[in-house]
């Protein structure tokens, strides 16, 4: 076989390509998570133009997308989710089936509604809304986003 000064040479190799390669999957990754949570990358499809719109006319603005819409969890629960609703949307995106009037799932209710929790407990805690979990967007839907034109205009709060 091969002389044991070669073997080892070539174990060294392979196990400092392994770290290279690593680490330049670390860092592209890394990358792609940060750059596809802002604004920016968000409303760059054609279906969240009008959406994003909205948002920068909102006191919210101020928040990325992904301060609302991820699970308020572990770096890997974020990621999975991110990871699962952007190849749902890329898939929408690319075959044009998004619907004219987009819709949060029954999980982004929830989770939407646990961020709002997250910055307003304070507001909430005193009230009627705190015991069994209060749904925020009964009430206040329209807050971020605004209403369409078909749900009588865009009306932002001010």
């Amino acid at each position: 076989m091969f002389p044991r000064c070669l073997s080892e040479k070539i174990t060294i190799k392979i196990l400092a390509s392994g770290i290279i390669i690593g680490i330049i999957l670390s860092v592209v990754i890394g990358a792609s998570y940060h750059l596809s949570g802002n604004a920016r990358f968000c409303s760059s499809c054609h279906s969240m133009n009008l959406v994003a719109g909205r948002w920068q006319l909102s006191q919210h603005k101020q928040f990325g997308c992904v301060e609302c819409h991820l699970p308020d969890t572990h770096f890997a629960g974020q990621f999975f989710y991110k990871t699962c609703a952007g190849i749902n949307d890329l898939f929408h995106e690319t075959l044009r089936t998004y619907p004219a009037k987009i819709r949060l799932s029954d999980k982004g209710q929830i989770i939407v509604n646990q961020n709002c929790l997250r910055c307003h407990a304070s507001t909430v805690e005193n009230t009627a809304m705190a015991p069994g979990g209060a749904n925020c967007l009964n009430c206040h839907r329209y807050i971020v986003h605004g209403r369409s034109a078909d749900e009588g205009g865009i009306k932002v709060e001010r």
